[in-house]
């Protein structure tokens, strides 16, 4: 979605829930100033949908990537481990392989047993049963695949990554927020913007957009806050 499409839906959202008070976003606040909260609150509703959201619902039209290519100084030896670290914008990872791997697992957190299997050289993940993780070492995040099948294996990660204040400044710019969250999302943000009115309504649109997540969302543990 553009910026100026989600300015122009979470005003609709607002006004569908406000019954008593039709005309608030006109008498509450000038054009410009209510554009401007509104825009504000893009990436910490993306933030907080992107990391709750379940993992069938990240479809990946409106995913980002990275690849070996963008990587500096990235090491990848046959029968070795890989290890990436993230750029400090991205919200989540949602899938992570090698080109040598047939599948892209879903990365497990550094918590899970199966994150202590792969310290193992014997018993971690290989290219034909390929297993990837995220792990902090310090306050770097990486992810971690096991194991490279050859020295020549590229990496490709799909992301979501935090749009930057520039990034939101322009109304034409594209958020990528995937097809499935969009409602929620929205409403998300509508809460977010009744909170800088006080309004008590923001608790209605933040029970909306939960509504949205609920049918199939569980506890996300894959990274450590």
């Amino acid at each position: 979605m553009q910026v100026k499409e989600i300015v122009a839906r979470v005003r609709s959202a607002i006004d569908e829930v406000m019954e008593n008070d039709s005309d608030f976003l006109a008498e509450s606040s000038d054009e410009q100033n209510l554009t401007s909260i509104i825009i504000d609150k893009i990436p910490y509703a993306l933030t907080y949908i992107v990391e709750n959201a379940p993992d069938d619902k990240l479809d990946g039209g409106a995913l980002d990537s990275l690849t070996t290519d963008e990587l500096d100084g990235l090491a990848i030896a046959a029968g070795q481990p890989v290890k990436v670290k993230l750029p400090e914008n991205v919200i989540r990872v949602v899938s992570a392989r090698l080109s040598s791997w047939s599948q892209s697992p879903v990365p497990v957190s550094e918590s899970s047993q199966e994150y202590l299997m792969q310290q193992d050289e014997y018993a971690r993940g290989s290219w034909d049963r390929p297993v990837s993780a995220i792990a902090y070492h310090g306050k770097d995040r990486y992810i971690e695949l096991y194991s490279a099948r050859a020295d020549s294996d590229n990496v490709v990660i799909s992301i979501v990554r935090k749009p930057t204040a520039t990034d939101i400044s322009d109304p034409e710019t594209e958020i990528g927020i995937p097809v499935r969250l969009e409602a929620a999302y929205i409403y998300q943000i509508s809460g977010l913007v009744m909170v800088a009115f006080r309004e008590q309504v923001s608790e209605t649109l933040f029970r909306i957009a939960q509504q949205y997540l609920a049918s199939t969302v569980s506890s996300r543990e894959n990274e450590r806050k």
